[in-house]
């Protein structure tokens, strides 16, 4: 995702100038804010209309003048993640906030049934089309805050042994967020994993609010939460019926562009 660092530069990876410019009052540190929904669900909306952008996971992760940073991150993250993770053929996996299914891609692959749900429909349509060579799956397009009603009209009311959350608790303000989480609690199967990744500020929260960046030519809207805030909440949320398996920075230091955010993952498992 989108960070933080607000700077003129040269990127490492592709030699390209680039710079974020901002209005100082929209960039808020440390204090607790919301967010307008509309702003978020426009930009997701005008990215999915795109069809300028250098890759295909530049939709999702961004990077839009580094086509190849985002093809790198996408490759380490899904060999360092299915590394740990316990996945088998069969298992039921919800994908929040799927975007074009690029987990999809990987866990589909395996033999797994894959449900993915995003808030932007525009999304979805380029999720049908990136994997619209595998039969098991379902994509709805649905925000964090209907989940249970959503996967309900879907008839996917079982529980699922796995569960992504990545990079989609950035766009929900702090009341959504609480409710989300046990939103998620409440279909987990009785082993299941979760992966949780977000873009969090590294020492304090970092709130975006309109900021026009150059490099993905439109206003953007996120809230970073800190690492140790992440940490508190997901604990208190799951600590009593699941276990920590592992945090950390997702990516080398190589693939880090950013000075005040990071990308950085939970696994807890029941």
């Amino acid at each position: 995702m989108w960070g933080g660092r607000i700077m003129t530069g040269c990127c490492p990876h592709c030699g390209k100038l680039w710079r974020k410019k901002h209005n100082m009052d929209q960039r808020i540190i440390g204090e607790k804010v919301d967010l307008d929904y509309t702003n978020v669900r426009e930009f997701f909306d005008r990215r999915g209309e795109n069809k300028q952008l250098g890759s295909k996971y530049n939709y999702v992760l961004y990077q839009d003048d580094c086509p190849e940073l985002a093809v790198k991150r996408d490759l380490q993250e899904k060999d360092k993640i299915s590394r740990i993770l316990h996945l088998e053929a069969g298992q039921r996996v919800l994908d929040i906030g799927c975007g074009i299914g690029r987990w999809g891609e990987y866990l589909l692959e395996k033999g797994m049934y894959y449900v993915g749900i995003d808030g932007s429909c525009k999304m979805i349509e380029r999720a049908e089309g990136n994997l619209k060579g595998y039969p098991d799956k379902k994509l709805l397009a649905g925000v964090f805050q209907e989940l249970p009603d959503c996967l309900k009209m879907a008839g996917e009311e079982e529980p699922f042994d796995l569960i992504f959350v990545n990079g989609v608790f950035m766009y929900l303000n702090d009341g959504d967020y609480g409710q989300a989480l046990k939103d998620m609690h409440t279909i987990c199967a009785g082993h299941c994993e979760l992966y949780i990744k977000e873009s969090m500020g590294i020492e304090k929260r970092l709130t975006l609010d309109r900021i026009y960046s150059e490099s993905l030519t439109q206003d953007y809207s996120a809230i970073y939460r800190s690492v140790a805030e992440y940490r508190q909440t997901l604990a208190e949320e799951f600590s009593s019926d699941f276990r920590l398996v592992k945090e950390g920075r997702l990516f080398e230091e190589e693939l880090e562009n950013r000075a005040e955010t990071t990308d950085y993952y939970f696994i807890w498992k029941r």
